[in-house]
């Protein structure tokens, strides 16, 4: 009987071990630096510009998140110019009206890669500034901690819950609609 007790001991520690080490990777890989990966929306229409900045999630839903809204804004007339954060980027955004920033969260957590990035841009006066996430957590409350690293409101802040359909047809609309405002 002590044998079949320290064998299921056994095994429950080595799921938790293995749970705990599956938790440890996908967080320290989205806190990852990922580099330079900019990709420009060009637009013929005219000259206004604007910024996603966007750290990438494991499971893709937040670059989708990022290229439906960068489409929206395209599709109403911005160039739009997308990339991850990190010291490639260059903290001087003046050049852009509008400015996303998003992130995948964990423990209701921006991830800090993105978080570094916000906190090196020191003037946000001529962008409106628009924050989203994804993830499980509905409440969003890292938003709120997003928004404490700007030296001003954000704009808008908007939460994509994960597993949700509707997001990237909501995510598009919303692009569409920071184009018109």
């Amino acid at each position: 009987m002590g044998k079949k007790i320290l064998a299921v001991l056994g095994v429950f520690i080595l799921i938790f071990v293995i749970a705990f080490a599956s938790i440890f990777w996908l967080v320290s890989s989205a806190n990852k630096e990922r580099g330079n990966n900019e990709e420009i929306l060009k637009s013929s229409q005219s000259s206004k510009k604007a910024l996603v900045v966007y750290q990438p999630s494991v499971s893709g839903v937040s670059t989708k998140i990022a290229y439906q809204i960068a489409e929206g804004l395209n599709d109403g007339g911005y160039e739009v110019t997308l990339n991850y954060p990190g010291d490639h980027l260059s903290a001087d955004i003046t050049a852009y009206s509008i400015v996303v920033f998003g992130t995948p969260t964990f423990g209701a957590h921006p991830v800090t890669v993105l978080a570094d990035y916000m906190k090196k841009v020191t003037d946000y006066s001529s962008s409106k500034v628009v924050l989203f996430s994804t993830g499980a957590n509905p409440e969003g409350k890292e938003l709120d901690e997003m928004e404490e690293l700007l030296n001003t409101s954000a704009y808008k802040k908007v939460k994509f819950k994960i597993g949700t359909k509707e997001n990237e047809a909501e995510a598009y609309d919303l692009g569409k609609a920071l184009s018109k405002e």
